[in-house]
Order: structure tokens, then C-alpha cells, then sequence
């Protein structure tokens, strides 16, 4: 089936004037409601994110995704938390800052690459990629246990199978109807995950992934589409709402004088994914160096990074500034992405690699 997509400029138009809004609106109602981004906002986006996701061409190229995710993670936390310890940020901040931006983001992601039209097996890499180290960024935040983040990916893909299975049965048609289930399998899964201790992240994504695989061969594609296409909105709606409520948390001097520090932060981002992208993954032959170029360009970062720094205390010292670097950061990925992610697919297809 063929999955549409944003144009590459909606993500990055919408986050600038989200921001743009909760800058100009900014007072106390962002701070007090901002740890909720977690629970109400990011979940929809992931799920967005996973119901696109292409099983089997991740199957396949499971090799660069698990550099990508488990070392790759690793060493964008360190390098991030290196950066802000030269800011003089305490150590804990500082990591948990780290882990928050070492995830790329998947509606991003997802938007960004199929639109500049790369290779299926490129595509499939980096959106395997943002959403499997989003649980990853998760667990690093949150010092998760393993053992619940399993359990958590086995609820969300039993309600997916479950969910999918209704959908068959129900044979529907209405494309509204199917996106409602979703929301409510959403919601569903991802509090009963963080009810018990386990990560909801996990158990969307998951949820996600069983579901689509569970009704594409059934449901009619016209209901299908429809169905995605409520999806692909409502991620830019949810997108724009998580802009301005950051925004809305600091000041404008917060996010002037976040400038220099987000500066920093993103040149260390930069140098991680160069060393993941264009040093560990030269150990796969497969990949040319075209391709790991494309793969590097792909460093965006996005909703998760914002909740997970929302989690932050804004009373401890340092949060409120980290909060804004985060979000000037993030900001900066989404536009460096917009230019740097069609000049490598070009380079790449005319390199014929």
C-alpha cells in the first residue's frame, strides 16, 4: 500500500508558529501543565508513527537499526550531557537533558525522508530508528525496568492484535469509526502500561504495529486511507499544540539567552550521529557512504525530546533553562533537516548507490 505523507515544510512550518504562539502567550498555565505532554500528546504521535511503519522492510535491515538505537542512543546522551557540563549544568540535568534528545522523532522522521523521496530500505532504517530509541530515550530518562518495558510491548501487541481482530470482525468502513478504536486502544494501552509500572511509550508503539499488520490485508484501502489521513493531521494539530505549550513554559528571554547553549547542544548531536552514522555503520558493506550520509542527515529531533524535558522539575536549578535550549535545539534540528535531508537524497540517487 502506498503511504502518503506531509510535504517536508508542514512539521517545521507548524513547530515555528506553535512556538511563535506559546512565546507570545507565555505564563504559568504552560509550566503547571506541561508534565501531562507525556501522557496526552506524545502517545497519538507514536502511534501515528508505528501504524506507518513497514514491518518487513525493518525485518530486513534490523542490522543499522540496532546501531542506530542501542549505541547510537548512547552516544548522542553522552555527547549532549558533555555539552551542557561545559555549561556548568549539574550532572543529573544534565544527562537526563541528554537522554531526552538522544531519540530522533518519528513524525519527523517519517515526514522528512519519505518526502524527499529515498529508498524504501533507507526510509524503513530511520523510521525503525526513531521509534524504536524513542522507548530506548524512555527507559534512559526514566531508568526504566526492562522486565515491565517487555510486559508493556507484549500488552500493546495483544490490544493491537485484539483491536485489529474487532475492526475485521465489525467489517468496517467508516474511516472515522476505525480512527476512533485507535484513539481509545491508544489511550487505553498506554495508561494501563504506566498503571503497572511499564513504559506506555512501548506499549503504543507496539499497538500500533499490531494493529496495521493486523487489518491491512482485511479493510478495504479507500478506509484505510481515510483513516491515515485523520491520523496525519491530527499529528500536525498535536505538533502544534506541544510547540506552544513549550512555549508558553519560559519567557522570550528564556529563549534568548538558550541560544548559545542550544548551539552547542546541536553541534554535539551533529558529532554523534557522524560517529554513528559514518563510523559504525562502515561495518556493514551494505550500506555505501552515500547512504550513510543520507542516514546521518536524518538526526531530527521532535515531540519526545519536549514531553520527556517537561518531566523535569522547573524548581531545580538550571530546569528552566534547559528547557529552553531543549526547545530552541529541537527547532534548530527540524530546520537543519529541512535543507541538509533533500541534498543527500539527491546526492544519493545520483550517485546511484
Amino acid at each position: 500500500m502506498h503511504r502518503r505523507t506531509l510535504p517536508i515544510w508542514v512539521l517545521p512550518g507548524i513547530a515555528l508558529l506553535g512556538a511563535a504562539a506559546g512565546l507570545l502567550f507565555a505564563g504559568p498555565v504552560g509550566a503547571a501543565f506541561a508534565p501531562a505532554a507525556l501522557h496526552y500528546i506524545v502517545p497519538p504521535l507514536l502511534f501515528e508513527a508505528a501504524w506507518n511503519l513497514d514491518l518487513e522492510a525493518v525485518r530486513r535491515a534490523w542490522r543499522p537499526v540496532a546501531i542506530l538505537v542501542l549505541p547510537g542512543v548512547a552516544i548522542a546522551a553522552l555527547c549532549v550531557a558533555g555539552a551542557l557540563l561545559l555549561l556548568s549544568f549539574p550532572w543529573p540535568l544534565a544527562w537526563t537533558v541528554g537522554a531526552a534528545l538522544s531519540a530522533t522523532d518519528p513524525v519527523a522522521v517519517i515526514a522528512f525522508a519519505r518526502s524527499v523521496g529515498a529508498p524504501t530500505r533507507l526510509v524503513a532504517i530511520v523510521e525503525a530508528e526513531s521509534l524504536f530509541n524513542d522507548a530506548f530515550a524512555v527507559a534512559l530518562v526514566r531508568a526504566s525496568n526492562l522486565a515491565l518495558s517487555a510486559v508493556a510491548a507484549l500488552l500493546g501487541a495483544l490490544a493491537g492484535d485484539l483491536l485489529g481482530r474487532l475492526a475485521c470482525w465489525l467489517r468496517m468502513r467508516n474511516a472515522c469509526a476505525l480512527w476512533a478504536l485507535s484513539v481509545l486502544g491508544v489511550y487505553a494501552v498506554g495508561a494501563a502500561a504506566d498503571a503497572f509500572g511499564g513504559s506506555g511509550i512501548v506499549a503504543v508503539v507496539t499497538l500500533g504495529m499490531f494493529m496495521r499488520t493486523r487489518i491491512e490485508k482485511t479493510i478495504d484501502e479507500g478506509t484505510l486511507d481515510r483513516a491515515e489521513a485523520y491520523w496525519r493531521w491530527a499529528a500536525v494539530a498535536l505538533n502544534f499544540v506541544l510547540f506552544a505549550w513549550m512555549g508558553a513554559s519560559f519567557n522570550l528571554l528564556d529563549a534568548r539567552t538558550a541560544l548559545l547553549g542550544a548551539g552547542l547542544v546541536v553541534l554535539a548531536l551533529a558529532a554523534a550521529r557522524l560517529v554513528t552514522a559514518m563510523g559504525l555503520l562502515r561495518v556493514l558493506p551494505e550500506l555505501s557512504e552515500a547512504r550513510r550520509r543520507f542516514i546521518a542527515t536524518a538526526g531530527v529531533r521532535g515531540a519526545l525530546s519536549l514531553a520527556l524535558v517537561f518531566t523535569i522539575d522547573v524548581h531545580l536549578p538550571g530546569a528552566q533553562s534547559a528547557r529552553a535550549i531543549v526547545f530552541v535545539a529541537v527547532l534548530a534540528t527540524m530546520l537543519v533537516g529541512v535543507v541538509a535531508l533533500p541534498r543527500s537524497a539527491r546526492k544519493l540517487l545520483a550517485s546511484g548507490t
